[in-house]
């Protein structure tokens, strides 16, 4: 399909995107000029960069996890002996060498008051797994399209990687290589570190199904060049669903087990806040009989990692309580809160599918940032260290590694071409995957039901405060109602350490909890209690409760027998609840 102006948009993936290295972005501050003399360039610079380290070393949380201080002090030495020298360009670069020492992809100086100077190669790639396929290009250049980039110059991509790594501060290899795709192409940089010295006939080789290797030649332009240029892009026969990423969260039937939920920023969306969409979702579920959710975080950069919550309790509580087959979509974009979300729902037993996160599991955070007065550079840096592997079992595995998928799948170029999402097929292939719903009313699942009826009841929320039971996740859907029913009495631990939230609840206990839920709302049961002929088998702490609830018709006899041991099921709830309230006096 041919289109205009494809590089406005190319300009705003490279200069504009938080994912991408921060040395890129846009930053309003004018750069300095050239008339400065040496000596007031140096001393500029100089408080620019004493500023900048005197900031980081009193803000970030490490400087020397990666590097050790000696090689952080030798940079800034280099850097300090070319002050009167360097390009303004170079400085920046040089900043961003510096900060990326940390290891720390949230560290980073951006020095987007250059876009005006920068030049770029004309072209849109993207990574699949044939390679870095070629999926725009000026018009003219239709042969290239689907081919695979394997250099620049001669130079090969990882060659060219390894030299443009000293500016791209990642914290695990996955993000590096997805920070080195977003900015190789910018001319000024490739200069930088001699992969060519004139912006005309910078050649691209490529590798394509129906000629083999071939050589393209393109010029480097500036942004307004790139604004105004014809491309082509290629082709596809559909797009899928999965491609529309305008909005921050929805949600897409994509058969008749499946329900495509695609996540793309952490954060409230204030016309449809996180607890009305994930109602929202709630009912498409159970109206549907949907028994797989996808969640797709593959191009969620971040933002708060809580807003999330509601749905994370509400997946949760499917997969646990109804079978749901639960699975998230994860890539190199899944990044800082995003990535948070991909270590909780592999926590709550979602099934990973994708290519390994840009994240990493333990990480810097946080971020604050520094504006340098001198140069304009504005460089982010964090504030707060991670260890996610301190609160959640799904995470120590990795400690400052990409969190990896379960399932690894990447998109290919056949699947692109007839408009498939190959990672969505292959979950979409899976089948017999739901596991059969629990029928017994486990313990969580009654200080939920417990809960949220009196949530109802009263109009009000509950406390959401966390139970302090080592086999409670804070990430347990059943988790604030756990701590409600405890804060108030109605249920106590197996023993001052365990509550045992998936052990199943028998007809004496929940007799028992029935009746401190009578007290804690200051009413009685109707009736005159009851004494079941098996009243021996009942145990001392339950009699009363079971007498008082058989009594009143809440929790009948059968044959005179109370049966205390047995189970109660999850499809007997709904009509005790009604039955109970009923005999509230």
């Amino acid at each position: 399909m041919h289109k205009r102006q494809l590089y406005a948009a190319l300009l705003a993936a490279a200069l504009l995107s938080t994912a991408l290295p921060s040395a890129l972005a846009v930053d309003a501050a004018p750069a300095q000029g050239s008339a400065a003399s040496a000596a007031s360039v140096a001393e500029g610079r100089q408080s620019d960069l004493d500023l900048l380290l005197s900031t980081l070393q009193s803000a970030h949380p490490n400087l020397y996890s990666v590097h050790t201080q000696a090689e952080f002090d030798a940079k800034c030495a280099e850097i300090q002996a070319g002050l009167a020298t360097m390009s303004d360009f170079d400085f920046a670069i040089a900043l961003s060498e510096l900060t990326a020492l940390i290891g720390d992809s949230h560290t980073g100086a951006n020095f987007g008051n250059f876009i005006d100077q920068l030049h770029f190669l004309p072209m849109y790639l993207t990574p699949m797994a044939d390679g870095l396929v070629i999926t725009g290009l000026p018009s003219g250049n239709e042969k290239f399209l689907g081919g695979v980039l394997t250099a620049v110059n001669g130079v090969s991509l990882d060659q060219l990687e390894d030299r443009i790594s000293p500016m791209l501060g990642a914290d695990n290899p996955t993000r590096q290589r997805y920070d080195f795709y977003n900015i190789f192409y910018v001319y000024e940089i490739l200069q930088h570190y001699g992969i060519t010295d004139q912006p005309e006939g910078i050649r691209l080789t490529v590798q394509t199904t129906a000629d083999g290797t071939q050589e393209l030649t393109l010029d480097a332009l500036d942004s307004n060049q790139m604004q105004s240029l014809d491309y082509i892009s290629l082709e596809q026969e559909s797009t899928p669903v999965t491609a529309a990423r305008s909005q921050l969260y929805f949600m897409e039937p994509l058969d008749e087990h499946t329900l495509y939920i695609q996540y793309n920023s952490c954060q409230e969306d204030p016309n449809l806040p996180m607890e009305d969409f994930t109602e929202q979702v709630r009912q498409s579920i159970e109206q549907n009989g949907y028994d797989r959710v996808m969640l797709d975080l593959r191009n969620n950069g971040g933002g708060s990692d809580g807003v999330l919550l509601p749905l994370l309790y509400l997946l949760d509580e499917k997969h646990e309580q109804d079978g749901v087959a639960l699975y998230t979509l994860i890539g190199d974009r899944t990044f800082s809160s995003a990535l948070i979300n991909a270590v909780e729902l592999k926590q709550i037993g979602a099934t990973l599918v994708g290519t390994p996160t840009g994240g990493s599991v333990d990480h810097f955070g946080e971020v604050s940032s520094v504006t340098l007065p001198y140069s304009g550079i504005t460089v982010q840096y964090s504030t707060n260290y991670f260890d996610l592997s301190t609160l959640l079992d799904a995470a120590v595995p990795y400690d400052t590694e990409a969190l990896p998928p379960d399932i690894h799948v990447q998109q290919s170029l056949t699947d692109y071409l007839a408009g498939r999402d190959t990672a969505v097929q292959a979950i979409l292939a899976r089948a017999g995957d739901a596991n059969q719903p629990k029928t017994e009313l486990t313990r969580g699942a009654l200080a939920a039901a417990l809960g949220r009826a009196y949530a109802a009841e009263m109009g009000e929320g509950i406390s959401v405060a966390q139970p302090l039971f080592a086999d409670v996740s804070i990430f347990d859907y059943a988790a604030p109602y756990i701590a409600w029913a405890q804060a108030n009495g109605l249920m106590c631990g197996d023993s001052a350490d365990t509550f045992a939230p998936d052990r199943a609840v028998t007809r004496e206990e929940l007799a028992a909890v029935l009746t401190r839920y009578a007290a804690f709302r200051g009413k009685s049961l109707a009736g005159t209690p009851a004494t079941p002929a098996d009243a021996a088998a009942i145990s001392p702490w339950a009699l009363d409760a079971v007498c008082a609830l058989s009594g009143a018709g809440v929790l009948e006899l059968q044959d005179g027998d109370f049966a205390p041991k047995s189970q109660v099921l999850r499809a007997e709830w709904p009509a005790i609840l009604t039955a109970f309230h009923a005999a509230l006096v």
